[in-house]
């Protein structure tokens, strides 16, 4: 990855981190609402992806269809999501959402906190850079 998509991921999932900080804050207050307002949106995980994949069908063109392929499904074989990184990472922000969803519903708070906590341990250890085996040597 170059550094320029390297420094755009981390940014997002420094902005991941906040949005998720305030989950719990949501969690603590038990603010329904405020949690899946700020839960179940497009997040900056997505927005990269969508971005890679654009870039993606920029390098490539047009699909044997003939369309550019920029479907905004958010289903992980066709969609953004095979281009997300935090996706791939963390083995899908899907799971996630529907625990945290369903727990906040049945009015399970504390097990919605152990759920918001355990995804921002997630992201909080992911890291964008190369393995330094991988990395170029000059």
């Amino acid at each position: 990855m170059d550094e320029g998509r390297r420094k755009r991921w981390e940014m997002a999932r420094r902005e991941l981190i906040h949005r998720w900080r305030l989950i719990l804050e949501r969690i603590e207050a038990r603010d329904e609402g405020g949690v899946r307002a700020l839960a179940n949106v497009m997040d900056e995980f997505c927005d990269e992806a969508m971005a890679e994949k654009k870039a993606s069908v920029g390098e490539v063109g047009r699909s044997a269809r003939g369309d550019p392929g920029l479907a905004t499904s958010a289903g992980p074989a066709t969609g953004r999501c095979v281009f997300c990184r935090g996706f791939a990472e963390t083995g899908g922000c899907f799971g996630v959402l529907g625990e945290l969803d369903r727990r906040v519903l049945n009015g399970l708070w504390d097990e919605a906190r152990r759920v918001a906590l355990r995804y921002l341990l997630v992201l909080e250890s992911m890291s964008f850079e190369a393995p330094p085996e991988l990395r170029w040597r000059p």
